[in-house]
């Protein structure tokens, strides 16, 4: 049994020790008993002098000595720091040393000399195995991610993974020449890894990804997806384009109307089936979006009735899924929409930067902002999350009723926009 204050935790062993009054926690960075005991004392010793409390648990501030038992090689700085060397010594060997005499080592114990434990592979596999909640495309994402970075550091062990490791991983990525936002995304997936790793039990540091972003919030949303101006969706879906979409492929039409409509990301919109366009007891048509990018996503939408008498009705008679479009691997159901989306802009010439089926969900957002409709109910419409205490808690869901009174002039006005109906006889 060891006679210092520490003890072996997944193939790593921790100091666990009380200063001040202060339970102290520190690992070793090692799972070599001797080396951890050397370790140990040092900090242990430094902790008796020592002002700063992190410098005194710092291994990299506080280790002057040098012991190799393997070699045989014992350095030390100065007189004072030679003395420590012998007492470590001592404590290592359990016996006291002279500066002549010194104690052959303690042979390792077995299984230890070959460092073991959890694989950065076997970690994924284990949060996989939990994470039953995740989408098909997101799971994707994790092994990418995960994969990539366990090819650059060589499937390490989880514990020995630090800081460095994720820097280097960033300085790897830039050179590939991936773009920032696309590192901040790959180095956010590997935090999320890390924090159930830290809940688990199988890494006791903090998250080596932890706070590592390169853009700040501002830059995210500077550099997010344009937002169509209201002639650039006059001409979208006026255009002979579209129009012969309504005939000859009415689910790329209808796609691109409840994108308008709603604000529903693509993916919401393309797996709806018919079960999710319901009723109120008034009679008030909306849709129920179950499955969403967060749990403000899931919502209810309410839609104008003259949709309905303007085709919509039709296209959805005899149908259970509604559109014909299939999930992709990794790219969700609507790949193929997102495809001839852009083709369609191509052909009508918008070619601004970063312009998406996406940018039709921030349009109706900021037409809806422009038509003073309220925080609160444009958050529960677009499946926005708050990040409000006073909103979060405090205030009650919108009825579909009371959210459609608060909605239903811009969706006039955009319908109107669109010319979804008609407006001349």
């Amino acid at each position: 049994m060891l006679s210092l204050p520490i003890y072996l935790r997944v193939n790593t062993y921790y100091l666990h020790t009380r200063f001040n009054g202060k339970q102290l926690k520190r690992s070793l960075h090692t799972n070599d008993k001797l080396k951890a005991i050397s370790r140990a004392y040092q900090i242990l010793n430094n902790l008796a002098t020592c002002n700063n409390l992190a410098t005194c648990m710092d291994l990299s501030k506080i280790r002057k000595y040098e012991i190799d038992l393997k070699n045989g090689v014992f350095k030390s700085d100065g007189e004072d720091d030679h003395k420590r060397l012998l007492e470590a010594l001592s404590v290592l060997n359990g016996s006291v040393l002279t500066n002549s005499v010194l104690q052959p080592a303690a042979p390792l114990e077995k299984g230890l000399a070959t460092p073991s434990g959890l694989k950065l592979r076997e970690l994924l596999d284990k949060f996989l195995l939990l994470k039953t909640q995740l989408k098909q495309a997101t799971v994707l994402s994790y092994k990418n991610t995960i994969e990539e970075l366990a090819v650059f550091l060589k499937n390490p062990i989880v514990q020995n993974i630090g800081i460095s490791d994720i820097t280097r991983f960033q300085e790897n990525l830039a050179v590939k020449k991936n773009q920032v936002r696309t590192i901040d995304n790959k180095i956010a997936t590997i935090r999320a890894l890390m924090n159930f790793a830290i809940k688990q039990g199988y890494y006791f540091n903090a998250n080596p990804a932890g706070n590592r972003g390169l853009m700040t919030k501002k830059q995210k949303i500077s550099g997010g997806y344009e937002i169509f101006e209201e002639d650039e969706i006059r001409q979208i879906f006026t255009s002979d384009f579209m129009q012969k979409a309504k005939s000859e492929d009415k689910d790329y039409y209808w796609t691109l109307v409840l994108g308008l409509m709603t604000g529903c990301r693509i993916s919401e919109i393309t797996s709806l089936t018919l079960s999710q366009f319901k009723k109120t007891k008034e009679n008030l048509r909306y849709i129920k979006i179950n499955d969403s990018k967060t749990s403000a996503g899931i919502r209810e939408i309410p839609l104008p009735e003259s949709l309905f008498m303007s085709g919509l009705d039709e296209f959805l008679k005899d149908k259970s899924q509604i559109f014909k479009y299939k999930m992709r691997l990794g790219k969700g159901s609507g790949n193929a929409v997102g495809k001839k989306f852009s083709r369609h802009l191509e052909i009508l010439k918008i070619d601004r930067d970063k312009l998406v089926f996406h940018s039709l969900r921030k349009f109706t957002n900021n037409f809806f902002l422009k038509h003073n409709v309220e925080f609160e109910a444009r958050c529960q419409f677009f499946g926005h999350e708050t990040n409000s205490i006073n909103v979060d808690i405090y205030s009650n869901k919108l009825s579909v009723e009371s959210l459609q009174n608060q909605v239903k002039d811009s969706q006039r006005d955009l319908m109107i926009l669109a010319k979804l109906f008609k407006t001349e006889f």
